[in-house]
């Protein structure tokens, strides 16, 4: 196993669970539409962080994991908006509602909306 991306948490002087996450993670907060694909259903959130591989928000509502999704995200630094599929591999209930963890299968910049010419899937 490949350990290079293993990180571990501190809490004072307790050191928690260590994160094997696929891709680096960026903490951004950025207002998020999803849709569930299969059902007519909808809600908002705001992002906890990103990465080219997933996104976690928080949302209100409650989502089933395994759920084919789809998100639009805005991205204020770069007054651009994101939007790609993916699937909610966890969910997690907080204060004042869920966490939510998503895959992404990818994102790509909506036409008119600031003019990024790659792949949104590189993040400041």
């Amino acid at each position: 196993m490949d350990r290079s991306r293993d990180r571990s948490h501190r809490r004072g002087n307790e050191v928690s669970v260590l994160d094997r996450r696929a891709a680096a993670r960026y903490s951004i907060n950025a207002r998020l539409h999803w849709e569930r694909v299969e059902r007519r259903d909808c809600g908002e959130g705001l992002t906890e962080n990103i990465s080219t591989c997933g996104v976690y928000f928080q949302g209100e509502r409650c989502l089933a994991v395994g759920q084919p999704i789809r998100l639009t995200m805005t991205l204020q630094r770069r007054s651009i908006c994101v939007a790609g599929d993916g699937v909610v591999v966890r969910v997690e209930p907080r204060e004042g509602g869920y966490g939510v963890g998503v895959w992404l299968e990818g994102l790509l910049p909506l036409p008119g909306s600031g003019g990024l010419q790659s792949s949104a899937q590189t993040f400041p």
